[in-house]
């Protein structure tokens, strides 16, 4: 003859649950007030820093030296100095810099 073993209360299954709901969420709001519109892929960090990097070069270039420079090679010499983004992925901080000279629009997501 078996016993029955009674199990939790349907109250204390309630409120861990909802515990877990709440632990859940908050943590969500965190990872998303971080990352919130940045992409998280190394690849993705990389072309976006490097886009900024372009986008920079483009906007205080007034006679269109440093452009010429950034498109004949200048990106490339760059990316030693990108830091730690740039470490990530060379080659798309190398595209996206380009991009951001030659002012195409920003789509790491075609990286």
């Amino acid at each position: 003859m078996t016993t029955h073993v009674p199990g939790p209360r349907r109250k204390n299954l309630l409120i861990a649950l909802l515990s877990a709901v709440a632990v859940l969420a908050a943590a969500s709001w965190v990872v998303i007030s971080q990352f919130n519109e940045r992409p998280l892929w190394p690849q993705n960090v990389a072309y976006e820093a490097g886009y900024y990097r372009g986008i920079q070069v483009r906007k205080v270039d007034r006679d269109g030296t440093r452009v010429a420079e950034a498109v004949a090679g200048g990106c490339e010499s760059w990316v030693a100095s990108g830091g730690k983004k740039a470490d990530l992925d060379p080659g798309s901080w190398v595209r996206g810099c380009l991009d951001g000279v030659t002012g195409k629009p920003d789509n790491p997501n075609d990286v």
